[in-house]
């Protein structure tokens, strides 16, 4: 009996650009190898509902369970960090606080509502 198909040549032939690629952030793998979906994550407030595990989440996630319809009044907005000492090791404490404040979009690491 031969087969319906027979590949006429070896190997994988797709090119890189008519590759597909899933999407970032559709799924979430807990440390324990388990996959979750990222929805149903958020739905569960952050805890794996395979292994109970609690995801790092930040502040705006976590605005989100405190507070109903997600209303609050932040408060002290304009706060920031600032170097009295001239801190300095690799880097300078001010570079570092310019760094963080670009990545993350926040003024500080405390947020309060």
């Amino acid at each position: 009996m031969s087969a319906w198909f027979k590949r006429k040549e070896k190997g994988i032939q797709t090119a890189t650009e008519e590759k597909k690629d899933t999407p970032k952030g559709l799924w979430y793998k807990s440390p324990t190898g388990k996959i979750v979906e990222s929805e149903v994550l958020a739905k569960n407030f952050y805890v794996s509902p395979e292994d109970d595990y609690h995801v790092r989440i930040g502040s705006k996630e976590y605005f989100e369970i405190l507070f109903d319809d997600n209303k609050f009044k932040e408060l002290d907005e304009k706060l920031s960090s600032k170097d009295p000492l001239k801190f300095e090791d690799t880097k300078k404490y001010v570079d570092r606080l310019k760094a963080a404040e670009k990545k993350t979009g926040l003024q500080d690491a405390v947020r309060t509502a």
